[in-house]
């Protein structure tokens, strides 16, 4: 039960529409979007912040304006921008190669024994770097077909209309949120929030299921297989070489050392963020239009006949 005082109802000092709101949430007006971004641009810090959320407002008007056309083929197609992040990823990917071949080469060499501590710990530096998979998480709660036919042959009646093909596992958990990702190679996996799923209408769960399947269909370069590795790769060269905290004067000689490499990574780091923004802005606008037309009247009727989405996601107590 709420208690007394948290309903709030004001009008909007944009555009005078009354605004019901709870008190205990930040309020803004759906008429005018007032206040839906209560920190605004000037509580950014720092000029690289500034300027790349000017360059992501320009770049997101633009997006929206070519999504009100309708022809989204030509979205689908290779950018400078994505060119030349895969550039950097595979350089990136090449640098680990290199120091498990450099580390392989020590070893194999000998030296007389000598070369065994750069080998291996070339080896070692290589093994933590190297292109990471996503794996199924051990305390996954895992759907089979078998659990829930009605749901999967929901998922795949959307992912035909999407365009795309169906998904191999469905994981379900206590989140209010949904995604899929990839696991391994090929494999597909969306996971549901039974709160999110259990307060959406069935068109709505339809134009989420919509939202998420598009993801597949209109790819997004920064979490792709590639550059996404590539990207927790160089986040890890920049933890190692972060500054030692409260350093001794050898310490704070490294640390010293550091700075070049360390400003380089974060520069690539920085850069690879930029050159995949308009990459994944560009996927979430084309799954909202993917969900849009999924979730309507007429994206709905399948071949045979009208989806249902009433279904409900068996969980065992």
């Amino acid at each position: 039960m709420r208690a007394a005082g948290e309903q709030t109802v004001q009008p909007c000092p944009q555009c005078g529409v009354e605004i019901r709101a709870d008190r205990r949430f930040t309020v803004w007006c759906a008429a005018c979007d007032w206040n839906v971004d209560p920190q605004g641009a000037d509580e950014e810090k720092g000029g690289l912040g500034r300027l790349r959320r000017r360059l992501a407002q320009r770049h997101g008007e633009r997006l929206v304006t070519d999504l009100s056309t309708g022809d989204e083929r030509h979205w689908n197609g290779r950018t400078a921008a994505g060119v030349l992040a895969y550039a950097i990823a595979l350089a990136v990917h090449a640098v680990t190669a290199a120091l498990a071949g450099g580390g392989i080469w020590f070893l194999v060499g000998g030296w007389g024994g000598i070369g065994m501590v750069p080998g291996l710990l070339l080896l070692a530096l290589a093994w933590t770097l190297r292109p990471r998979l996503n794996r199924l998480p051990g305390h996954a709660r895992v759907l089979a077909r078998d659990d829930a036919p009605e749901l999967y042959a929901l998922i795949d009646e959307v992912a035909a209309l999407s365009g795309t093909r169906s998904v191999d596992i469905v994981v379900v958990d206590a989140q209010a949120n949904a995604n899929v990702t990839h696991l391994g190679l090929r494999r597909r996996m969306l996971t549901l929030g039974l709160p999110l799923w259990e307060v959406l209408t069935p068109q709505q769960r339809i134009a989420l299921l919509g939202h998420e399947l598009g993801h597949f269909t209109h790819g997004d370069t920064r979490h792709g297989m590639v550059v996404g590795t590539a990207y927790r790769s160089l986040t890890t060269w920049h933890y190692y070489l972060s500054p030692i905290q409260e350093p001794t004067l050898v310490e704070a000689l490294v640390n010293l050392l550091y700075v070049v490499p360390r400003t380089l990574i974060g520069g690539l780091v920085l850069l690879l963020d930029l050159l995949t923004s308009s990459s994944a802005r560009r996927s979430e606008y084309l799954a909202d239009a993917a969900a849009a037309r999924a979730g309507s009247t007429e994206g709905h009727v399948p071949r045979g006949g009208v989806v249902t989405a009433a279904v409900s996601i068996p969980v065992a107590g």
